[in-house]
């Protein structure tokens, strides 16, 4: 149970952090704005449609990559936006870390 208990000691800890915190505010920001909100649903749609093509081997179309460009754009116009999805990439790359660190001390990929 010991390791339970430290996943939520790290949780708590990672809830104090300048990332999150900064994630947290910017994301009620974004929350509290319909156009903002509608921005980002755009934006994420585009994305999934985007990344799905490239995941299975396929180039986007030229009208994916232009609207894709386009929304890119806009969010970059918009601040609480464009602040709500650097903040939240700041957030994955602090979990991608905290993985590798955990995947390198217990010897996980090493064949």
């Amino acid at each position: 149970m010991a390791v339970y208990d430290k996943a939520h000691e790290l949780a708590s800890e990672l809830k104090q952090s300048d990332e999150y915190r900064e994630y947290q505010k910017a994301k009620a920001q974004v929350s509290d704005s319909e156009s903002a909100m509608s921005i980002l649903r755009d934006y994420r749609k585009q994305e999934i449609t985007f990344q799905s093509a490239l995941l299975t081997g396929q180039q986007p179309t030229d009208d994916d990559k232009k609207e894709m460009e386009r929304l890119t754009g806009i969010v970059e116009m918009h601040g609480p936006v464009k602040r709500y999805l650097e903040t939240e990439r700041r957030v994955f790359v602090m979990f991608s870390d905290i993985q590798k660190i955990l995947t390198e001390a217990l010897n996980l990929l090493d064949i």
